[in-house]
């Protein structure tokens, strides 16, 4: 098994910040998430690209009072913008086998991130 580790800087929008992108106008969501990806998607350049089946861990650096189920939806810029940065082939069942249990801590602002550990499976 293989196993490697990314560190994605920033604050990544939560779900009520996409929900309220998408009330905001027709095209709110669709732009946050284009940040939100490109922001990951930079960030991933230097990780060895995954060729299997792989499970994928997140470990929440956050700052705030956000649930830990909005924080979580983060994920999907994650795998998305490793995507698109062409590191992952593509975040279907094929390649996501599952996901290990995430962990959150506080941290002040301006120090939020998200540290996802990929290991890659011998099925």
């Amino acid at each position: 098994m293989k196993t490697q580790q990314v560190t994605i800087m920033g604050d990544l929008a939560k779900l009520n910040d996409h929900d309220s992108a998408n009330r905001t106008n027709k095209f709110g969501g669709a732009a946050l998430k284009k940040r939100m990806t490109d922001l990951v998607a930079l960030q991933c350049l230097r990780m060895k690209p995954i060729t299997g089946e792989c499970v994928v861990t997140f470990h929440w650096f956050v700052s705030g009072k956000h649930d830990y189920d909005n924080v979580r939806f983060s994920c999907k810029y994650v795998l998305d913008g490793m995507v698109k940065s062409g590191k992952l082939p593509n975040d279907n069942p094929k390649y996501i086998v599952g996901f290990g249990g995430d962990d959150f801590t506080k941290v002040a602002k301006g120090q939020e991130k998200v540290i996802v550990e990929i290991e890659e499976t011998d099925r």
